[in-house]
């Protein structure tokens, strides 16, 4: 088996077509774009047909089956791309062994899995691919992963960015990668040729149409609310998942809880810590242009108000994962309020 990322594929593929892509991780531009070269090279090779199929519990297997068999038959070329759930079934699997089996040289097949495991490298269906498989992995990188990734797609683009405008990228769309390629190429028609400086950089995240969680959290760390409640209107109008929200600055605010804890114990009612910020902030690998919003926040509230917000948040998960109402977006603006 072949273990690549995204970045490498097209130069495996200038080298040869293999009859078995395997793209784990739930990235979707990753996935879209190893999909799109996956089928581009195999134009050029004569796969002229292709068919994609969201696996279901309805899924028709056997019309499957009997498209792998027929294909035999005629020498007609074709993708198929199988995109699995995040948990398939035992018998999705156990169906998944039998089309593998059918595969031939007429045939390539690209399969999907937002997650993989290793218990899943034990099943039937992958050890009869394994020995021809390139297995991709889409799973979005992880923040210290980020800036070489935005630097390899900066590269191809024939940009050069600041170090401090490649850190405001990674922080404006640390968990999206699409819009990170769309703010790209429009930096990319705006600057054709040169540096692109940190001042450019903040002018198209702040005016972009998108604005990102991100943002919605600088506003509230500021003590912005206007701004912050502004920006929640658009994420709900962009149908961004409120649990997403609450994860995030549930995160958000287990590091400002990590990074004022104080020496000796102190009173609810007191300020948080902010003796040791500069070394938290090296410890924890925060960005350095998010240092100073962590310590404007520092500034303005006491444990007993941040021991607050953090229950708070746990409540409203319990809410949106009972209840499944549309009432979450008030509570959130609510909230949102509190950070004065």
């Amino acid at each position: 088996m072949q273990k690549l990322f995204p970045e490498a594929l097209q130069l495996s593929l200038n080298k040869g077509l293999h009859p078995f892509y395997l793209l784990t991780g739930n990235d979707l531009l990753l996935v879209n774009e190893s999909k799109d070269l996956i089928i581009q090279s195999a134009r050029l090779k004569g796969f002229d047909e292709k068919k994609e199929i969201d696996v279901k519990n309805d899924t028709n297997w056997e019309a499957l089956f009997e498209t792998a068999q027929e294909m035999g038959l005629f020498f007609s070329r074709q993708i198929i791309i199988l995109n699995f759930p995040e948990s398939p079934t035992t018998t999705q699997f156990k169906k998944l062994s039998e089309f593998c089996a059918l595969i031939h040289s007429e045939l390539l097949f690209i399969l999907h899995l937002p997650k993989f495991s290793k218990t899943m490298e034990k099943q039937a269906w992958f050890t009869q691919i394994e020995p021809q498989v390139v297995q991709i992995n889409c799973q979005t990188p992880e923040i210290s992963k980020l800036p070489q990734w935005l630097s390899n797609r900066a590269k191809e683009m024939n940009l050069q960015l600041e170090p401090e405008a490649a850190q405001l990228l990674c922080y404006s769309y640390e968990s999206n990668l699409l819009a990170l390629k769309q703010v790209l190429q429009l930096l990319q028609l705006q600057h054709n040729g040169g540096k692109i400086t940190l001042n450019q950089v903040k002018e198209v995240v702040e005016h972009s149409a998108q604005f990102t969680p991100f943002q919605w959290i600088d506003a509230l760390f500021e003590g912005k609310i206007g701004r912050a409640q502004r920006i929640l209107h658009h994420l709900q109008n962009e149908e961004v998942q409120a649990v997403v929200l609450l994860r995030i600055i549930q995160k958000e605010l287990m590091i400002l809880l990590e990074i004022t804890r104080a020496p000796t114990p102190v009173s609810s009612e007191q300020p948080l810590f902010n003796g040791n910020l500069r070394t938290e902030f090296d410890r924890l690998k925060i960005w350095q242009n998010r240092r100073p919003f962590y310590s404007q926040i520092v500034q303005r509230l006491n444990y007993k108000k941040l021991y607050a917000l953090i229950h708070q948040l746990a409540e409203l998960e319990r809410k949106v994962k009972q209840e499944f109402s549309d009432d979450i977006w008030l509570e959130l603006e609510s909230f949102s309020a509190q950070f004065t």
